[in-house]
């Protein structure tokens, strides 16, 4: 006697073979990167896309860490090629998401993880329903003023600039699934509110998956 496969039941399962596509998005200096490797050394197995990017690398940065550094021809040649989900400029430079580390990891069944910027995020939600957005706050625009000082990254100008697009940033975090705050010693908190975020987006009884 032959078994009815149930197409509902099928689907599902197939849906749960693939891993989830989450979008961190953060004003410059509020510390998306400080709170994702905190999380990866507890042990959290997911992929963190390597944006790429025309920016010149800071002192103690190298290729693929946290960028993929390219020319401006090479840039173009990957939008020319369809090789990036989005892109966009940001602070007067290129950014953009590879598509092939996304497609090889969530049909492995492993989370992905884009750092991206508010104009990035709003085209993947277009563009990807299923995504989950998530917006990481500081504590406040001074606590925000204080870390980029502190940081010496940057020229007072361009101090100047990420606060005013920070304003404009924060603006948005309405348009997200959810908000996580940073604030000045209180790294854990952040860090385990995204934990807490992955991990009940893997307990939804329809899963989020996306398609790339």
């Amino acid at each position: 006697m032959q078994t009815e496969v149930n197409p509902t039941l099928s689907n599902e399962r197939e849906q749960a073979s693939r891993g989830l596509l989450f979008v961190l998005s953060a004003p410059s200096g509020t510390g998306k990167d400080t709170v994702i490797n905190a999380l990866k050394e507890q042990g959290m197995d997911f992929h963190v896309v390597a944006s790429v990017t025309t920016r010149a690398p800071r002192p103690g940065e190298s290729d693929g860490h946290p960028y993929h550094f390219i020319s401006q021809a090479a840039f173009e040649s990957m939008i020319a090629a369809d090789e990036l989900l989005e892109y966009a400029n940001v602070h007067g430079n290129w950014y953009g998401q590879p598509l092939n580390p996304m497609r090889e990891n969530l049909s492995a069944g492993r989370d992905v993880l884009l750092k991206i910027d508010v104009q990035g995020a709003a085209t993947i939600r277009r563009k990807l329903p299923g995504a989950i957005c998530i917006f990481l706050t500081p504590g406040s625009v001074e606590e925000l003023a204080i870390r980029l000082s502190q940081r010496k990254t940057e020229t007072e100008g361009q101090r100047q600039r990420r606060l005013q697009d920070a304003q404009v940033e924060l603006a948005q975090r309405d348009q997200y699934d959810y908000v996580i705050v940073n604030r000045q010693g209180h790294l854990h908190e952040a860090v385990e509110c995204l934990r807490a975020i992955m991990v009940a987006e893997h307990c939804r009884t329809h899963l989020r998956t996306v398609t790339i």
